[in-house]
């Protein structure tokens, strides 16, 4: 009989939690052999656990010396619906990571794959590795809470998981192909994974909103929304979040992303009927992040720590300014957006160059203090760390 340790066993009694989740259907009613399928999930979830070089399906079924041809079955047939699993997890969050302190942190979660007939499979950015790499991207929501002493302290919950699909892989415009072979090589592996045929292209900050949406429905306590510049720089994503209304930091282009100061006086359709939308007037400039990091002298950076790291504080040079964002360089054209730009100064690396400029556009948090503007910004760490234990511990990219 195989040996259960101590933290297996700890492993195995909150999984338990989740049986009915795993082995019932939307409707209530149970799987077909739900008892088999439960057994072999305590089989490959004590595999995930113990020590070993990989989670590989083959290096499972060698560490629980189980037939490896049906530990393969059971991952790849067994029948499970994930959104009652993902409901259950909304649903019991723990209280000590949820409350204002409290983010929801949106990603992206590149798999490095080497072949194309993993489903979801394309060249996309990968960060994993960094560039632009064959690769299946997750799209994750993650509830996280910075730790109070450390930042390796920081409490983390899964909320929710979405597999990104490319348009080729949803086969909505015969556009998107770029030869009749093509479409027909992916129409091909649609059918062979199983993907529905009323599957739609959602984009990732589409999809991230989604999940969002789902965990305010749920009712778990946050504070406000932080993600990376993939998900920042989609001014409809950014829309969306203060319709619901949801407060949030998120990364935007040092480069690209464009305001004048929120003071600024806007002309209006009102006053100029050929005006279809309100802009800045002609003699005021916008600006973007670096423009203004460039201008700003040494006196008016604050150094700020926002936590310990496990060898030294974590600090950096950072600065903020009350802005409205710019949607339009050539007619000035303004959107409703208003808030905080929050600037953090490239670290220096060992030679003393100077890192890149960091910018944030900070909405439905007016009240805080700088201090609190970096933390919340800064927490995005935690998903990074938690993307990098799930694949390590429970072999989130070896499928």
């Amino acid at each position: 009989m195989s040996e259960v340790r101590p933290k297996q066993a700890e492993g195995l009694q909150f999984l338990s939690d989740y049986q009915t989740a795993f082995t019932t259907r939307a409707d209530g009613s149970s799987w077909p052999k739900h008892e088999r399928t439960w057994l072999n999930v305590g089989r490959y979830f004590r595999g995930l656990l113990r020590p070993g070089s990989s989670n590989t399906v083959t290096d499972i079924a060698e560490k629980m010396h189980i037939d490896q041809e049906r530990l393969e079955r059971f991952v790849r047939e067994s029948p499970w619906e994930h959104e009652n699993v993902q409901t259950e997890l909304r649903e019991r969050v723990p209280e000590a990571i949820q409350g204002r302190e409290a983010a929801l942190i949106v990603d992206g979660m590149g798999i490095p794959k080497s072949g194309d007939e993993s489903v979801g499979v394309a060249s996309q950015w990968c960060g994993a590795t960094g560039k632009l790499d064959n690769c299946q991207v997750t799209v994750n929501c993650t509830l996280a809470r910075p730790g109070e002493r450390q930042n390796s302290d920081q409490l983390t919950w899964p909320l929710g998981m979405r597999l990104f699909l490319s348009e080729q892989w949803t086969g909505d415009d015969d556009a998107d192909y770029e030869s009749p072979q093509q479409r027909d090589r992916y129409a091909q592996r649609r059918k062979d994974t199983g993907i529905p045929a009323d599957i739609e292209h959602r984009s990732k900050p589409d999809i991230a909103l989604d999940l969002i949406e789902q965990a305010v429905a749920a009712g778990v306590d946050h504070g406000w929304v932080v993600a990376d510049r993939h998900f920042g720089e989609a001014r409809s994503f950014r829309r969306k979040l203060r319709a619901i209304p949801e407060p949030y930091v998120l990364e935007v282009s040092p480069t690209e992303f464009r305001f004048v100061p929120e003071e600024t006086d806007l002309v209006h359709p009102d006053d100029h009927p050929n005006r279809k939308h309100s802009a800045h007037p002609e003699d005021v400039s916008s600006e973007t992040p670096e423009e203004v990091a460039e201008a700003l002298g040494d006196d008016l950076w604050t150094e700020i720590t926002w936590n310990e790291g496990t060898k030294e504080s974590l600090s950096g040079e950072f600065y903020r300014t009350r802005i409205r964002e710019v949607k339009r360089r050539d007619t000035g054209w303004v959107s409703d957006e208003t808030g905080w730009l929050l600037l953090k100064k490239g670290d220096e690396d060992k030679d003393g160059e100077e890192g890149k400029l960091k910018a944030w556009m900070c909405w439905g948090v007016d009240g805080a203090s700088l201090e609190e503007l970096v933390s919340w910004a800064q927490v995005r760490w935690c998903v990074e760390q938690f993307h990098r234990d799930i694949k390590q511990n429970l072999g989130a990219d070896e499928y």
